[in-house]
């Protein structure tokens, strides 16, 4: 086989391996199964991830689920957490509590 007909040949299988376009028709002998005729529908797979998304009922990425679960799930405190949360909400100390504390 020459360069230039190998070259072509391959060429031409990468054309038609990544166009858009649909395949030719099948002649009588080979006849293809209702799933495969619902599934040509003349657009490539990009294309049909890119409609399905469009159609699907959620539309959160990936990374928008996962934040999502993590600031939703509950989180067990430690015991730490729990006394600074405690101090945190704690009211101010009068004068006479602090006078207490101190020479107590």
């Amino acid at each position: 086989m020459s360069d230039k007909g190998f070259f072509a040949s391959v060429c031409g299988f990468f054309k038609s391996l990544f166009s858009s376009s649909p395949s030719p028709a099948p002649t009588s002998s080979a006849k293809q199964s209702p799933a495969a005729k619902t599934a040509n529908d003349g657009l490539t797979g990009v294309e049909r991830y890119i409609r399905n998304q469009a159609n699907s009922g959620s539309k959160l990425t990936g990374v928008e689920k996962y934040i999502r679960n993590k600031t939703t799930s509950v989180k067990v405190l430690t015991g730490v957490e729990q006394y600074i949360r405690n101090k945190a909400q704690a009211k101010p100390m009068t004068g006479v509590e602090r006078y207490i504390q101190n020479k107590g």
